[in-house]
């Protein structure tokens, strides 16, 4: 099939996405999934190029200061995505008409046309920044192809959609995917095994210490919220969530060296000399 306008060449095949949907799913926890449903679609892209003046008044006086750089648009949704184009510049790619592979796909339809997608790409992007839409201007539009795996996992207790760019093998919505929270027993088998390297005591640390300022932050509860049935929001942190589970696991082991190791006569025999 010959395309109407370029797309990216594919190079993330069908046996590459279950390494990737595992990666992806073991990072939220996920241990069993099934592959329910799996199509290979060409997402219709305009990537442009876009100047933005923000001015500022300081004490009186007006600042300006520009940003230029390219960004890719979603020519069905209008959603902004400069992972795209990210890859586009750090990476070489590779362009065709005339798709030279053999699997199955979809073409989807262009929905903003290409007179509609300088203003759309203006008001998204002001919206990005933070400015008026006047301060934003776009131009050089061109419409590009991208390859996307379009997969339905189903999860134990639900069917999540992963869509994975076929160029550089990036989950575009890995922020959608719920992550599973860790049992007890997980948490503390994962300590462990990290207690033996020591940077895995230094991954650890700094687990534990950034979870407990953000429950210092949050305010770990407030005077006279408490009652029967309810616990501070430290301790709720230190009991319920992951961090919490590591810090009291790393105590408690702590603890029973202090006890394995520590002898009280030998202790009695120093003072006494």
């Amino acid at each position: 099939m010959i395309l109407d306008n370029p797309a990216l060449q594919l190079r993330i095949n069908v046996q590459d996405i279950l390494d990737i949907l595992e990666k992806t799913l073991r990072e939220k926890n996920w241990k069993t999934f099934e592959v329910a449903n799996l199509k290979l679609v060409y997402t219709p892209y305009y990537v442009f190029n876009y100047d933005t003046l923000v001015e500022k008044s300081v004490e009186g006086d007006t600042y300006s200061q520009g940003f230029s750089g390219v960004m890719a648009m979603n020519a069905i949704t209008g959603k902004l995505e400069p992972m795209l184009t990210d890859i586009m510049d750090k990476q070489p790619v590779s362009y065709e008409k005339e798709i030279s592979h053999d699997l199955q796909y979809e073409v989807q339809k262009v929905a903003i046309t290409k007179e509609e997608a300088p203003k759309t790409a203006a008001l998204k992007l002001a919206g990005q920044f933070g400015v008026g839409q006047q301060s934003v201007t776009t131009s050089a539009f061109r419409l590009v192809y991208w390859p996307v795996w379009r997969v339905f996992v189903s999860l134990p207790k639900s069917v999540q959609r992963m869509d994975v760019e076929a160029v550089n093998g990036i989950t575009m919505n890995i922020e959608e995917v719920p992550e599973r929270e860790l049992t007890w027993m997980e948490v503390t088998e994962d300590t462990l095994s990290k207690l033996k390297s020591p940077k895995g005591w230094a991954e650890l640390s700094k687990s534990a210490m950034k979870g407990a300022a953000g429950a210092v932050k949050g305010g770990g509860g407030k005077e006279g919220s408490k009652g029967p049935g309810k616990i501070s929001g430290g301790l709720k942190w230190l009991f319920m969530s992951k961090n919490g589970h590591i810090v009291l696991i790393v105590v408690l082991l702590l603890v029973l060296l202090l006890l394995l190791f520590y002898k009280p006569e030998a202790a009695a025999t120093t003072t006494t000399a």
